[in-house]
């Protein structure tokens, strides 16, 4: 299914390309890894076990640009997830944001988006974890979606926020 010169979404890490599979003897078995570099940190490479289901869960398909203004325009992600506890906010945000999947990720956008304005008009302070969780999704959103959509990582919030608010 993944092959050398694929670019992958991967867990938290967001896009990474397939540069290589490797087999090493791990425990005297010879073990098939896939090899990732992130797009965005050269510094880095991911060693992904091919016979763990759990390791290869952690990688999607990158979205086409079709599927993701079709995302982006669906009611699906316009589904409330806002969670007035904050304590309770902080855990489902962070589950959301550890799981990667972009539906989860887009709804919690949109909700904190939304949240952040309600806040800054009602002349009230948007919380430090609301922002952190804002930061950490824009992030995964931002780096897959900037090459879909080949534009900088930069310009991929207002993209965003202008498919979300139509």
């Amino acid at each position: 299914m993944f092959e050398i010169g694929n670019l992958v979404m991967y867990g938290i890490h967001g896009v990474c390309k397939i540069v290589d599979k490797e087999v090493r003897t791990v425990d005297r078995r010879k073990v098939e890894y896939l090899v990732l570099e992130p797009v965005y940190q050269n510094a880095s490479r991911f060693y992904v076990p091919s016979s763990n289901p759990n390791a290869m869960a952690k990688l999607r398909a990158m979205l086409t640009r079709q599927q993701l203004d079709a995302l982006l325009t669906s009611d699906e992600i316009r589904q409330p997830c806002w969670v007035e506890d904050e304590n309770l906010r902080r855990q489902y945000y962070r589950e959301l944001v550890n799981t990667g999947d972009r539906i989860a990720l887009l709804r919690m956008l949109h909700a904190l988006y939304q949240h952040r304005e309600h806040q800054l008009s009602s002349g009230r302070k948007f919380h430090l974890c609301d922002e952190n969780f804002l930061r950490d999704a824009q992030r995964l959103i931002e780096t897959e979606f900037s090459v879909v959509l080949g534009i900088p990582t930069n310009q991929v919030q207002d993209y965003v926020k202008d498919k979300l608010s139509a």
